[in-house]
């Protein structure tokens, strides 16, 4: 049923990707091309994090930081919401009100066969890195201070347990719908381009490998069970792809 689903809206993607999803146009934010600094070095690292209690090996699988570049895209002004995936897959369910969170507990195929079938993709973590600084080297999405009412994130009222990097301190609830907020709640912490919540809310599935050899998906951007150093730009997750969590979500890019 789902592949005859997806089928079908590949077909209307090709013919009229830049439609409007139910009664809203999809805001999108041009990218330009340009170079990208994936990563932290360690040494830097352990500057970044002195005097908190977040620990290096939480996020030793930044290092090293390594240069790449992107062509022009544009992306998702907000993370992909409950209302804009039920308008492509009727059968996703959630409770009253949450039109305008992000749609959570969705696993990698589904998020990649969601944007597949608007026209567009997962984003690489190199195109999400460039959406969420720029030609910067900011720390986060609005600069390189941190600053709670720019994120929302597990000090956030209604925020939950943590997850820290590669790391689970504790248990994130699973399915359980948990602390999101509406998209685009903290609009002053949108990122030079105006894209928004790519620091909190939920983490957001790329595409690409964590670890290509282990088979693990990626992730980025930290989320409302993330310390405020697992928001930071260059701060990753890795999961099989299979996981379906209360704060994983995503958003789409789409070439030029």
């Amino acid at each position: 049923m789902r592949s005859t689903a997806l089928a079908f809206m590949l077909l209307l993607a090709i013919a009229a990707p830049e439609r409007a999803l139910g009664a809203d146009a999809v805001a999108r934010v041009l990218i330009p091309k340009g170079a990208v600094t994936l990563g932290t070095d360690i040494e830097d690292l352990k500057k970044i994090i002195v005097g908190t209690e977040a620990k290096p090996q939480w996020y030793a699988d930044e290092s090293p930081s390594k240069k790449t570049e992107t062509g022009t895209f544009e992306i998702d002004a907000f993370e992909v919401t409950n209302k804009r995936y039920k308008d492509y897959f009727k059968e996703h369910s959630y409770p009253p009100n949450m039109d305008n969170h992000p749609v959570v507990n969705v696993t990698w195929q589904e998020a990649n066969d969601y944007c597949r079938a608007t026209g567009g993709k997962l984003p690489s973590e190199a195109e999400w890195v460039r959406a969420a600084r720029g030609d910067t080297t900011n720390l986060y999405p609005w600069g390189n201070d941190f600053s709670s009412d720019r994120a929302v994130y597990m000090d956030t009222p209604g925020g939950g347990k943590a997850k820290v990097g590669s790391y689970s301190a504790e248990q994130s609830g699973e399915t359980l719908l948990g602390g999101t907020h509406p998209v685009g709640s903290m609009e002053v912490g949108k990122s030079q381009s105006g894209a928004q919540d790519m620091a909190g809310n939920v983490w957001e599935w790329v595409d690409g490998w964590y670890d290509e050899g282990k088979k693990l998906r990626m992730l980025k951007g930290g989320s409302w069970l993330s310390p405020k150093e697992s928001l930071r730009v260059a701060a990753k997750l890795g999961d099989d792809g299979n996981g379906r969590f209360n704060d994983y979500g995503f958003r789409c890019a789409y070439g030029k």
